[in-house]
């Protein structure tokens, strides 16, 4: 029997495009998306024959058309989320506002939950019992991913980070700042989304990239260069605990070595597999880590080298499609519109 119709959230309390649905659908079936075989609804809302797919949230949509199947992608904690104190206040409250009702209405009347990491298909599978609940992982465009370049000095340092993040990275501050002067020829770019001090705005070698939506930041993304790239988790550990490896993609779009903290499962296991660096909660570590590689840029290079490699082999949009063809039953292999991955 049908279900619905379905009431969405107002477009406001979101942008008008969405990392999470193209890292998760957008990029590895753009083909079928430009073919009309799966229909855009809103940023995070899609329809393929008779199923309904909800990535995250339902903002920007009136009335849902009618449907037989929910298919409901989560790619944070978003309980964890609203409990974490660490978190910005108007971040918290946009989880409340935004996420929770949709995570209320989908997670539970969801045919099958998709995750995007494994914490968070443990949390799901745990929470509902006997639910198809299946991972995955954020499909990055490969193929725009630099080749590191060899024997290179490292020249630059980057801190990019989302709105959930603005105070993850405040201990980092003043020893990345002194690191700047006593190393005048690295420099440092960072995010506007994080809470920056006064010091760091009028540094002469750090550069702040504005706060802009999905669209211009992935523009960005596509032409920028750094040579490391930090993802602290000095201030949120509850939420943060369930993130999933994006960032390793993310920072390999600039050509990066990460270096992660000890808290992120995901990057931990990358640092396992000699793909970037897991290091404590202490910032001294981290200067003295962005130290001993500018001093040993090869190490540098290695570490980006091995993440692209590693993130090519694992095919992440081959298996995104593998995914949703199964759980939507139709073939959706097809690659047109895809960009074709380096050989």
């Amino acid at each position: 029997m049908s279900r619905g119709p379905v009431f969405g959230q107002p477009r406001f309390l979101a942008g008008p495009q969405s990392p999470t649905a193209d890292l998760y659908l957008g990029f590895s079936l753009a083909g079928a998306i430009a073919a009309g075989r799966i229909r855009r609804l809103a940023p995070t809302v899609f329809l393929a024959g008779d199923a309904l797919i909800v990535m995250r949230h339902l903002a920007g949509l009136g009335l849902l058309p009618r449907y037989r199947r929910l298919i409901y992608l989560i790619d944070d904690d978003i309980p964890a989320g609203l409990r974490d104190r660490a978190l910005p206040r108007a971040y918290r409250a946009k989880l409340a506002a935004l996420e929770l009702p949709a995570l209320l209405r989908c997670g539970a009347a969801a045919d099958a939950v998709v995750a995007t990491s494994p914490a968070l298909v443990a949390q799901w599978r745990a929470r509902y019992p006997g639910k198809t609940v299946i991972g995955t992982a954020p499909a990055w465009p490969v193929a725009e991913m630099p080749v590191p370049r060899p024997a290179a000095p490292l020249r630059r340092i980057a801190l990019i980070m989302g709105r959930s993040h603005a105070r993850d990275a405040a201990p980092l501050w003043a020893p990345l700042l002194a690191l700047l002067d006593r190393r005048p020829a690295l420099g440092l770019t960072v995010s506007g989304n994080l809470d920056l001090p006064a010091e760091a705005r009028s540094h002469p070698r750090v550069d702040i990239l504005p706060v802009r939506g999905w669209d211009d930041y992935l523009g960005w993304l596509r032409t920028a260069r750094a040579d490391i790239g930090l993802v602290p988790h000095f201030a949120s550990r509850d939420f943060n605990a369930a993130r999933s490896g994006s960032k390793l993609g993310e920072y390999a779009m600039t050509g990066a070595a990460v270096l992660g903290a000890e808290a992120w499962a995901e990057g931990r296991a990358a640092a396992a597999a000699g793909r970037c660096l897991a290091l404590p909660p202490d910032p001294a570590a981290w200067v003295a880590a962005i130290e001993r590689l500018a001093e040993a840029p090869d190490e540098a290079r290695a570490l980006a080298a091995r993440n692209r490699s590693a993130l090519i082999a694992e095919d992440a949009c081959g298996r995104q499609q593998r995914l949703w063809s199964d759980l939507l039953g139709m073939d959706l292999m097809d690659l047109r519109g895809v960009p074709a991955e380096p050989g």
